[in-house]
């Protein structure tokens, strides 16, 4: 299977107003946890003191099954401003998320990750780390983030009717 992506340098440009809109209108986070479950009700939550992890529902996962995210319970922007606290909660949650998809839809293994500011890809400006299990059967099994990072870059060093630079092996 070959993927195709457009980065025709529009894709910053959306995560920037996406970002502007969150900041102007904080009290509207959807990743900030709150007592009415805005970020707990569509799906499977594990927590504890610090963080939330939420299984995101089948309409939110845009194709990668059982996937979801960790964000602390107090806002915050980037794991940069993470306390110490909340590093060490979020990776002791992360252990425990593993073991619930381990015992329950049994991956292969996982893309774990952080998208920082919108040229890193975040448009919410609250801390989230994506826990994203992978089955050996997934069309872009043995492919990580840098995989397609660096396919990208790549491909925007090619120049103009130029043949493109053959896949890895």
């Amino acid at each position: 299977m070959k993927v195709t992506v457009n980065l025709d340098g529009t894709l910053l440009e959306k995560r920037e107003e996406e970002w502007a809109h969150w900041l102007a209108h904080a009290g509207e986070n959807p990743l900030v946890p709150d007592v009415a479950g805005r970020l707990t009700a569509d799906g499977f939550t594990i927590q504890n003191d610090l963080c939330v992890y939420s299984q995101l529902a089948p309409q939110y996962a845009e194709g990668l099954p059982f996937s979801g995210i960790i964000v602390t319970k107090r806002p915050c922007p980037t794991v940069f401003e993470m306390t110490p606290g909340e590093v060490a909660a979020a990776h002791a949650l992360l252990a425990e998320v593993r073991a619930h998809l381990d015992a329950t839809v049994q991956p292969d293994g996982y893309t774990v990750g952080w998208n920082v500011c919108p040229a890193g890809g975040q448009h919410i400006p609250h801390v989230h780390l994506h826990v994203i299990p992978r089955w050996n059967t997934d069309a872009a099994a043995g492919a990580g983030l840098r995989y397609f990072l660096k396919a990208a870059a790549r491909e925007a060093e090619r120049r103009p009717g130029e043949p493109a630079v053959p896949e890895p092996t």
